[in-house]
């Protein structure tokens, strides 16, 4: 019994332990580091598990990189009002957030700005949940007569 017992334990957390490892932000970027880019939107994709936009940078030097920032998913993007089109090839962003750890023009962002305006998405959202949540416990306290 004791034999059954251990193996089911062992089993557990190793299916635990690979369900925690498939989002692990720490795997791939380095959140003790921020950075900022301003571009040019070449694309825009509205996925899971990660939402992506391209964009192309313009380096002190007058070189070019294209750079790829990964925000939440769109499932939770599209719960925000974001929309497939929300941000367009041409629109100019700006982008914060961390870079890889494998030092690639990639990075997780935080807060995307359009236009002057911040659009938010990244994988810093918290606040933006936040405020889907209390919305939402708004109405239906409203709905309740409180």
């Amino acid at each position: 019994m004791k034999t059954k017992a251990l193996l089911f334990l062992c089993g557990a957390l190793t299916m635990t332990a690979s369900a925690f490892a498939h989002h692990n932000f720490a795997a791939h970027y380095i959140g003790d580091e921020i950075i900022e880019h301003t571009g040019v939107v070449t694309e825009f994709r509205f996925v899971n598990p990660h939402a992506r936009v391209y964009f192309e940078i313009t380096n002190a030097d007058g070189s070019n990189e294209i750079w790829m920032a990964e925000g939440d998913a769109s499932v939770a993007l599209r719960r925000s009002g974001w929309t497939p089109d929300r941000i367009k090839p041409g629109d100019s962003i700006h982008v914060v957030g961390s870079p890889a750890r494998n030092g690639t023009n990639t990075m997780s962002w935080y807060t995307i700005s359009l236009g002057g305006t911040n659009i938010g998405g990244g994988d810093g959202r918290l606040a933006e949940r936040a405020a889907i949540l209390n919305r939402r416990l708004a109405e239906h306290r409203s709905q309740r007569g409180r």
